[in-house]
């Protein structure tokens, strides 16, 4: 296969999946691991890809969902202070509800010694808590996204519309002062809608890239959020426009 039919096909790949990692695609195609970099690096300067650390993505984000993998090398650092913060809100006694997200895993690992009941869709967020013998997990079933780690579907609405929450931590991939909070995936923006439905608070995280993004689905209005947490180094104009609908928390 010559050079550019091969970086063709991996760009369609990146594409249909969102994201590969530089190992997958040299199995994928048979090459070196150093050729597909090579590959990576001249779609990249084309500005057909986004390389990102151990791979690469596809161009525009508003049409895909990167995978667990490819998201928890991003904002490390802000995600661990904004799943603090979050985890702080969070009393004993409390039933919540936490989607999935690298974000929200943040929160559960700042909750392992809380006592509580936990909902949630997200397989990552229940087996970082298995350990918790205080902790009552219940997980809603589904269709598994098992790039994610989520469940989604009529099953999973039907499950948690169910029950009520004192309060639900939504993980976005968008949060736009005009059209309100998105994800790029159809299925998932109707879950995390019923989420927020069935919670006497609902919680937005998201760190300061997600700010000022639209992807394709969108879940709720700003008004429909009851506080938004991000990190410190947020758009300052965009976050006051934020403020004029719902209320912002900045984690220093």
């Amino acid at each position: 296969m010559l050079p550019i039919e091969r970086q063709v096909k991996i760009k369609e790949y990146l594409v249909e999946k969102g994201f590969a990692s530089v190992e997958d695609l040299s199995k994928l195609f048979n090459v070196s691991e150093m050729t597909i970099r090579r590959d990576l690096d001249e779609l990249h300067k084309q500005g057909l890809i986004q390389r990102i650390y151990g791979g690469a993505m596809a161009n525009d984000p508003a049409f895909f969902e990167m995978s667990v993998i490819a998201k928890s090398t991003q904002f490390s650092h802000e995600k661990e202070k904004i799943g603090q913060a979050a985890a702080e809100l969070v009393n004993d006694g409390e039933t919540i509800l936490m989607d999935s997200g690298t974000t929200t895993l943040e929160i559960a690992k700042n909750l392992k010694y809380k006592k509580i009941t936990l909902i949630t869709n997200a397989l990552n967020v229940a087996i970082e808590l298995a350990v918790c013998p205080q902790i009552e997990i219940i997980v809603a079933g589904g269709i598994l996204r098992k790039a994610v780690l989520n469940t989604v579907g009529p099953q999973t609405e039907s499950f948690i519309n169910d029950v009520r929450v004192d309060k639900a931590f939504i993980g976005v991939e968008g949060v736009h002062p005009d059209t309100g909070i998105s994800v790029p995936d159809l299925l998932n923006a109707h879950s995390k809608r019923v989420m927020m439905s069935i919670a006497h608070q609902s919680i937005v995280v998201a760190d300061h890239s997600k700010l000022g993004r639209n992807t394709t689905n969108k879940i709720a209005s700003l008004e429909d959020v009851d506080m938004i947490i991000t990190d410190s180094k947020a758009d300052p104009s965009i976050v006051k426009q934020l403020q004029e609908k719902t209320f912002v928390k900045i984690i220093e």
